[in-house]
């Protein structure tokens, strides 16, 4: 596979096999990331992996304090809403998630059941956490979102799955219950890593990208 055919390919997994990732393969995923580029090369980015039994107990943490109500207290602010046409994106892939796993969006158990599943990493058997300095420059996030995008697409060049997930990161108290994250290390996200459950539906399920056209200007060709 090519990187295009990859970058196209690779997807964010809502069902996954209940396999082990070895912590060899796991090194050499964030050893790929690693060369991704950073400010100045401040490589601010730090990584924290729960397998086993650590990533079974941060999950069913997890959705302990989802179902109880709680409110996220992530270490890095999060937005309440997008506007526009970001917001309507958003509500879109939503529903379309819904509607392939057959949801009402009037069934309040089943969307309960979901919202639960999101905090339960879709069953990954693996937690990735990645952190930046307290106090430092935005521009930080740069290099996070660098280094994540490297790591998804070396776990899918390598036939594992990924799922970004903020809701992995909305209650850092329970992640440094079972990881040794310093507080002045700030949880950015936490991203689902293992083998994808090919039989489930919504594992087919591809989010829609605007055409390059909207995105895109050039100027002076």
């Amino acid at each position: 596979m090519n990187f295009r055919q990859m970058i196209a390919a690779r997807h964010s997994c809502r069902s996954f096999l209940d396999n082990p990732v070895d912590a060899a393969t796991i090194t050499s995923l964030v050893e790929i990331a690693q060369c991704s580029p950073s400010w100045g090369n401040t490589q601010p980015c730090r990584i924290w992996v729960a397998g086993g039994q650590t990533a079974r107990s941060i999950r069913q943490g997890m959705v302990v304090k989802a179902e109880a109500g709680c409110p996220p207290l992530p270490d890095i602010p999060m937005p309440s809403k997008f506007q526009g046409e970001l917001q309507a994106r958003y509500v879109e892939v939503g529903k379309s998630v819904l509607e392939v796993l057959g949801i009402d969006k009037k069934d309040t158990e089943m969307r309960n059941a979901h919202r639960a599943n999101n905090y339960n990493a879709f069953g990954a058997p693996v937690l990735v956490y990645l952190t930046v300095p307290e106090g430092k420059s935005a521009y930080v996030m740069l290099d996070a979102g660098a280094f994540i995008n490297a790591f998804c697409l070396a776990a899918a060049d390598q036939g594992l799955a990924t799922c970004i997930q903020a809701t992995l990161a909305h209650y850092p108290e329970i992640v440094r219950q079972y990881l040794p994250i310093p507080v002045e290390e700030k949880i950015v996200v936490g991203v689902a890593l293992g083998y994808a459950d090919t039989a489930a539906p919504i594992n087919c399920f591809r989010s829609t990208r605007e055409p390059v056209d909207k995105i895109l200007t050039l100027t002076g060709f």
